[in-house]
């Protein structure tokens, strides 16, 4: 009896303990102010790099699979079709012999020599097929081995250009974010974003003719780069070329609208905040 009280006693208890404890949990739910987590995009990149050099990788191991047993397919074709052709050009010629024993129209040598050298040329002619056939493929493997090599030096790449990005977002002093700038434009010269910012992070130094310049050249690669004609936009508002800097800004809107939003955060915009042209775009926003 004393037993089975003890047993009710502790079974109550931990029910009524995991009550109390579902509650708080809940409670704590209810009261967050801030997600638990925040994503990681990083991880999620490299995880997609990490998943593509599988895949090339495997991509490779396919294809030499596919070379071998494609050369000891054609081996054993090149072997069968010319032992039936042998069996066949036999009884080719033991059929022409007994007719020309019966008609008496050559000897047994010539005829030997004649049906041998038909043999010969036609055993010729299916090797020299199977040669060209085989060599095609090798060839089709060598483009697609190269292929998998360029898709894996692209991925080097990829991965070496991501990880001097996220350098460059952690980099405190422009001086820093420009010597990052240049190692990327070291591996793509044609790079327009990291142009782009290295435009920004000149400006920054206050070298503004070295940050037109950059500008310029991110145009020529790409006339279309709403961020370059913004941050051109700065430039020419600190060299005293309104007008410039305006026809920039106009540009980059038509292309950006979100550019919108940070002309009042820019001080390079202070001295044409009262522009008329500017308080147009900016009762445009209000708008909106």
């Amino acid at each position: 009896m004393r037993k089975v009280f003890l047993l009710l006693f502790v079974i109550v208890s931990v029910t009524f303990a995991t009550t109390t404890k579902e509650e708080k949990v809940q409670d704590r739910i209810n009261n967050l102010e801030k997600p638990l987590y925040n994503p990681f995009v990083e991880n999620y990149i490299l995880h997609e790099i990490k998943q593509l050099r599988e895949e090339n990788r495997n991509l490779k191991v396919e294809l030499h699979e596919t070379l071998a047993k494609k050369e000891i397919t054609m081996s054993n074709n090149v072997v069968n079709y010319a032992t039936s052709t042998i069996n066949n050009m036999f009884y080719i010629i033991a059929a022409a012999t007994s007719l020309l024993v019966i008609v008496g129209w050559t000897s047994i040598k010539d005829t030997n020599e004649k049906v041998k050298n038909m043999i010969d040329e036609k055993t010729s002619k299916i090797i020299e097929e199977y040669e060209e056939r085989l060599l095609n493929f090798e060839r089709d493997l060598e483009n697609r081995s190269k292929q998998v090599k360029r898709n894996q030096h692209e991925i080097e790449v990829t991965n070496t250009i991501h990880s001097l990005w996220l350098r460059s977002s952690q980099e405190s002093t422009p001086a820093g974010k420009v010597e990052i700038y240049d190692e990327i434009l070291n591996i793509r010269p044609d790079e327009v974003e990291a142009l782009t910012y290295k435009a920004d992070a000149v400006l920054d130094m206050g070298e503004a003719n070295w940050a037109l310049n950059l500008t310029n050249q991110a145009l020529e690669i790409d006339n279309s780069y709403a961020n370059a004609y913004y941050q051109r936009s700065k430039i020419y508002a600190v060299l005293g070329q309104e007008e410039n800097a305006i026809l920039d800004l106009e540009k980059a809107i038509d292309l950006n609208e979100q550019y919108v939003e940070e002309i009042e955060n820019d001080e390079e915009f202070e001295t044409l905040i009262n522009n008329e042209k500017i308080q147009d775009i900016l009762k445009l926003k209000a708008t909106v």
